[in-house]
């Protein structure tokens, strides 16, 4: 495999980054540097365009909290993307994909609704499946007064999941009207303790870990049982049929690459059309790399593609 020059050098530079930080002594340190990790890689995505203009609103919580939402307007927009951050359940924020996201407005057109659901773990499963939920019916029902016709879903990484898993709660559950479009960004698919991917141990150390992938599941879903579900790891649902069309981002580079193929893979045998799109020797989260990352433009493009009315 030969890794994209510019996406190396992303890596060397985390690589270099981290020899210098002291090991955690303990869980609170370590949660911490796990969140300063993440929210480090802000600083490899481009500035954030002028024309996008940025709201802020909140959707109701079924426990009484409000889930802050943040919307990123381009000039003439007239259709929403609601979108789910990555993070590994314990990281990420509204600001760590402020600048992606804006620029992801920009090439879609679409009014981008970003979604602040809660954290584990301090919140732990199913909070932040219930704030996606809750969030997604808010605005599908009307909650901010933005358009809902041909509205669409995607997320990163576990927010990938947290995108596939509200779809299919909002179709098991009548919401109307439903997202006519999934984006799946180098999704989590499968959280199971027996999950033996290939590429979680040929692309180790690329962003994250087997162990960090361990350490966020721990901290996100506990129970060990809950991993078996269906809203856990998607890969393993028997009903994935009538989700809406998706587009897909494969990552050859990346540790989740082999069961975001599979997924894939059960979309297809389910009948949901599928436009999957492999991009060699590029890493995981290259998203928010498009600062540094020229083929991030891609990106952005295929799925301004997509997207497009049909």
């Amino acid at each position: 495999m030969r890794i994209d020059p510019q996406a190396q050098a992303v890596l060397d530079e985390i690589a270099a980054r981290s020899k210098g930080q002291p090991m955690p002594r303990n869980a609170v340190e370590k949660l911490a540097q796990a969140r300063a990790d993440t929210a480090s890689l802000a600083r490899f995505s481009a500035p954030p365009p002028a024309g996008v203009e940025v709201e802020h609103g909140e959707a109701p919580g079924r426990s009484g909290h409000t889930i802050p939402l943040r919307l990123y307007c381009p000039s003439g927009a007239s259709h929403v993307l609601l979108w789910f951050h990555g993070g590994g359940a314990i990281a990420g924020s509204l600001d760590t994909h402020e600048a992606p996201l804006m620029a992801l407005a920009e090439r879609t057109g679409r009014i981008v609704v970003s979604v602040g659901y809660r954290l584990a773990p301090e919140a732990r499963y199913p909070a932040q499946h219930e704030d996606c939920f809750d969030a997604a019916r808010y605005v599908a029902e009307g909650g901010l007064g933005l358009p809902t016709e041909n509205w669409a879903i995607g997320g990163d990484s576990i927010g990938g999941l947290y995108a596939t898993a509200t779809a299919h709660a909002l179709r098991e559950e009548g919401v109307r009207p439903l997202p006519q479009a999934q984006i799946l960004l180098y999704p989590n698919t499968d959280l199971r303790d027996t999950r033996t991917h290939a590429s979680l141990e040929e692309n180790e150390g690329r962003i994250m870990t087997r162990a960090s992938l361990h350490y966020e599941a721990d901290q996100s879903v506990p129970r060990h049982a809950d991993r078996l579900k269906p809203d856990v790891s998607p890969l393993v649902a028997d009903d994935l049929a009538g989700l809406p069309p998706c587009f897909l981002a494969i990552c050859e580079a990346d540790p989740l690459r082999d069961e975001g193929d599979a997924y894939g893979d059960a979309l297809e045998t389910a009948g949901v059309p599928l436009e999957r799109r492999r991009y060699a020797g590029m890493i995981h989260a290259f998203l928010q790399m498009n600062g540094r990352i020229d083929r991030a433009g891609q990106l952005l493009g295929d799925i301004a593609a997509f997207l497009k009315p049909r």
